[in-house]
């Protein structure tokens, strides 16, 4: 069992339901703690118990969406976001108060990715839907020059790492927004079916053959991505420059 004290108050976090209910009895626990409201006792994602501090609402200009987060002392979450896990078994972080999902993993992937706390701050806010220029700026902020900034960026987004980190963050997004492998390969059946010019249908097949394997004639595999709005610098990071659209379709209203 372990506490935190905030303005003189003790917060609980409890390694399990039978501790929980030792000490607080029959008081409701509530199994989902996307579910909980102020004062609520919930669980986490790993079965440990905790008080929510707080629940509330806060608004993100990057999908331009209200989203809900709650606060416990294992941190704060937002609750629409499926890749933000509770875990008791990380302990107490020290700040509470940062909207960052999950505190070890965060930290873990920066030292395996061997990259400063700047850098990895640029390629979240990146894949968050930030230009490029844009997120240098918010990050280094004793940067003046403008040929300078976007010298630095392009050497920045050109970072191997970088990259892997714009594309685990996108990953994130895609997921939320319930683009799945399945969803692809249904849009793009969609586009071979109904798509009105020839070129389209024929882009859309080579894709759905490269997929499926077959007529493989070429040794370099090529990377399938998806995207709904991001940026130029987002799809240069995702695929090291070589973006290109695939299909395109248009319908007349009548």
């Amino acid at each position: 069992m372990d506490f935190k004290e905030i303005k003189g108050i003790r917060y609980y976090l409890y390694e399990s339901k039978s501790i929980f209910k030792k000490i607080h009895g029959d008081t409701k626990l509530i199994d989902n703690w996307r579910d909980g409201n102020d004062g609520d006792w919930v669980k986490t994602d790993d079965d440990y118990v905790c008080q929510v501090l707080k629940r509330g609402t806060i608004y993100e200009k990057v999908d331009q969406r209200s989203k809900d987060f709650i606060r416990t002392v294992c941190g704060t979450f937002i609750v629409q976001k499926i890749c933000h896990k509770m875990f008791g078994k990380h302990g107490i972080p020290d700040n509470i108060y940062s909207f960052s999902g999950n505190f070890k993993a965060k930290n873990t992937y920066q030292k395996e990715n061997k990259l400063n706390n700047k850098e990895f701050l640029f390629a979240r806010y990146v894949a968050q839907g930030c230009e490029a220029t844009d997120a240098f700026k918010r990050v280094y902020k004793e940067a003046k020059s403008d040929s300078y900034i976007k010298q630095k960026t392009g050497t920045l987004l050109k970072k191997d790492n970088i990259r892997r980190i714009v594309k685990e963050e996108i990953k994130k997004i895609l997921e939320e927004e319930g683009v799945t492998p399945e969803w692809i390969v249904s849009r793009y059946k969609d586009i071979a079916d109904l798509a009105e010019r020839d070129s389209d249908k024929l882009r859309s097949l080579e894709s759905l053959t490269k997929i499926a394997g077959l007529f493989e004639t070429e040794t370099k595999q090529e990377q399938l991505t998806v995207w709904t709005g991001f940026t130029p610098e987002q799809l240069e990071a995702i695929n090291g420059g070589n973006t290109k659209v695939i299909a395109h379709a248009e319908k007349e209203e009548k």
